[in-house]
């Protein structure tokens, strides 16, 4: 190719072919900065797909332990409501035998 500078060995460019260059040096990397830009943006894409993934999972196991959760809790709230309802009627039945004691 060239060897020196362009004025020893007769060789000079004009803007035309420095023109070229340029075209041609922009479009080589064009066309390879798009296969990375695809690229990159295909694993962008996988990524995100892993992550809507878990995501789901982690909303499924979620919402498990959120009923199992509300089931423990209504059982537990029947369970004082049942015993509550017990020491009410025995306090009852207390106090109507003081009132006939009184009475």
């Amino acid at each position: 190719m060239f060897s020196g500078s362009p004025a020893q060995n007769g060789h000079t460019m004009d803007e035309d072919t420095i023109t070229d260059l340029k075209q041609f040096i922009a479009s080589t990397v064009s066309q390879h900065t798009s296969g990375m830009r695809d690229s990159i943006i295909g694993e962008l894409r996988s990524d995100i797909a892993k992550l809507d993934s878990k995501i789901d999972n982690v909303e499924e196991k979620l919402e498990k332990k959120i009923d199992d959760l509300s089931t423990y809790v209504a059982d537990a709230l029947d369970t004082g409501n049942e015993e509550m309802a017990k020491k009410l009627d025995d306090h009852e039945h207390r106090i109507v035998r003081l009132e006939k004691r009184v009475a």
